[in-house]
């Protein structure tokens, strides 16, 4: 290799080294700064309406949130540029590796690569779907999803787990491995609107219009009731027992249609209660041997 290829060489890869830096660089202060807005826009979004023993909940879960975020772009900024430099240094010493010993940058690479390997491939993984999930963000501060049957919020995304605060305040904690393998449902990655529906049953001597009216009369008097379009009722089965009906309608958010749920089951049950409405049809088939029948003959 002459000299003036191997100045050429050492200048390209210096530039794309630094271009390749300055870039990501630029990337991360975006993504970083793009989520910070987004959680000082925030609106408080809580899994269930509660009274909360803090001060300030929301000033301090805004608080908390924009600091995780900071110190996790740090952690990112660090990596990110560890692993950059570290590909730099060795595509800039590449066309001195023929006079270093093939034998010994073997051993070096072998027990260096089965070192990290084994002590560090959980920190790594984790670490790696950290900086996916930041930058592809499935899940975002402040979403409310439910993953493994649990209903809350995304409190906070660390380099190396996902914290979901669960609707009673208990934090459900991930690993970023795998949270990035996980199917969810995200109630707030678009937008934070409800189509919320409760299930009933209603016996078969119930008037079907009667229990249709009651229905929709218990989601239209809710005030978590977002009157984009009017509830709507469906009769979904029919069983021995009785038929299944929907009710469904509108709500502004995750934390309304939770209430909305509540206030149409309250109203079903009061109404139903009030109208002689049955929401099943239950038949006891009792049968007595002979000591039974002995004993009942004996008390009548």
């Amino acid at each position: 290799m002459t000299n003036s290829f191997l100045i050429l060489y050492i200048v390209l890869v210096g530039l794309t080294g630094l271009l390749i830096v300055l870039w990501l660089q630029r990337s991360i202060n975006l993504t970083e700064h793009s989520r910070k807005r987004r959680i000082k826009k925030l609106k408080p979004s809580e899994s269930a309406k509660t009274e909360t023993p803090l001060d300030k909940p929301e000033i301090e879960v805004k608080e908390t949130a924009v600091e995780s975020i900071e110190n996790r772009f740090s952690i990112i900024r660090k990596v990110s540029f560890f692993l950059i430099i570290t590909i730099w240094i060795i595509a800039l010493i590449f066309p001195f590796l023929n006079k270093i010993p093939a034998t010994l940058i073997s051993i070096l690479i072998g027990s260096s690569g089965i070192i990290l390997g084994i002590a560090s491939r959980p920190l790594i993984e984790n670490m790696i779907s950290g900086i996916v999930i930041s930058f592809s963000h499935p899940v975002r501060i402040g979403d409310t999803v439910i993953i493994d049957n649990n209903y809350g919020n995304i409190e906070d995304i660390t380099i190396t787990h996902t914290i979901v605060k669960v609707w009673n305040w208990r934090r459900y904690i991930i690993p970023n491995s795998r949270m990035l393998s996980k199917e969810m449902i995200n109630c707030t990655i678009n937008d934070s609107y409800q189509w919320t529906h409760v299930e009933f049953f209603a016996a078969y001597d119930s008037e079907v219009e009667k229990v249709r009216e009651l229905a929709i009369h218990a989601a239209l008097k809710s005030k978590y009731f977002a009157n984009y379009e009017e509830p709507r009722f469906w009769i979904m089965d029919m069983d021995q027992k009785g038929y299944k009906c929907w009710i469904a309608a509108w709500a502004d958010s995750p934390v309304d249609a939770w209430e909305l749920g509540n206030d149409i089951r309250i109203a079903l049950i009061k109404s139903f209660k009030s109208n002689g409405i049955k929401t099943h049809t239950f038949e006891i088939n009792r049968h007595f041997d002979e000591s039974e029948v002995r004993v009942l003959s004996k008390l009548s």
